[in-house]
């Protein structure tokens, strides 16, 4: 939200975020990524936290022509070459950083694809996982993939991705705005029901509206577990769960 190319609240620069989501492949990478292992993230609050909406549906889906009116409405000209312009004139060119295993080099096909049939120029910058998320806490970045799992089941720990103070820190996108801000600091104050699930839908039409990020996928886990391992139950965000199994010692050897 601070890059001078896709950063801000103006309309034109809120336009052009949400083109570059709808023509960003989510079926794709369900499909070539998560090989069918994974479902499309509605909202930003996952299923299985407090706060989740199984009826919400994402006003941001993949629409290459749609994506491609609202640039053309907002003045992002496509040159001789087929490439856009910002509206001023100045080059349009996107910035995604990446990392040089197989699956990223998945994803950024799936970018770049997407990014063509609009018409927008990409350039891919490859470095490590601890140096984008370095460079992402520091509010470096254009745009940038990362995933994130609870460490409490409430939609207050992934809404507070986008609370303005924890700019710099978890807040990656840097997305600052006094309204969203007061919806999360009202809804830290009310106990768990229907009233601060509301307050949780708004928080997520606002990150819609301004697009400062885009969800993708929630990934699906399989688990194969032997007859003698007692104990088990896969906990939905627990990680540390040994201390809880044992194994039937009687037949092994």
């Amino acid at each position: 939200m601070r890059d001078p190319v896709i950063g801000g609240l103006s309309k034109e620069k809120i336009a052009l975020r949400r083109a570059i989501a709808m023509a960003y492949s989510v079926q794709d990478e369900i499909d070539q990524v998560r090989r069918g292992q994974g479902v499309r993230a509605e909202m930003m609050v996952p299923v299985g936290v407090v706060g989740h909406d199984d009826q919400y549906r994402s006003s941001i889906y993949y629409d290459i022509g749609l994506a491609n009116k609202l640039l053309d409405y907002f003045g992002y000209k496509r040159g001789a070459d087929g490439y856009r312009t910002l509206p001023n004139g100045n080059p349009l060119r996107l910035k995604i950083s990446t990392q040089p295993d197989a699956t990223s080099k998945i994803y950024d096909e799936i970018w770049k694809r997407g990014m063509d049939k609009i018409g927008v120029r990409v350039e891919f910058l490859v470095s490590n996982f601890v140096e984008n998320i370095k460079a992402a806490t520091q509010c470096k970045l254009m745009i940038w993939s990362s995933a994130w799992q609870a460490d409490f089941p409430d939609g207050e720990n992934f809404l507070q991705l986008f609370y303005g103070p924890n700019a710099e820190k978890g807040n990656h996108s840097c997305y600052q705005s006094a309204a969203y801000d007061t919806l999360y600091q009202q809804a830290l104050t009310m106990p768990p029901g229907p009233e601060k699930n509301k307050l949780y839908l708004q928080m997520n039409q606002m990150i819609e509206g301004d697009t400062p990020v885009a969800t993708h996928t929630s990934r699906m886990r399989n688990w194969l577990v032997r007859p003698w391992v007692q104990g088990f139950k896969r906990h939905p965000i627990l990680n540390a769960d040994w201390q809880y199994l044992d194994i039937e010692k009687h037949g092994l050897y």
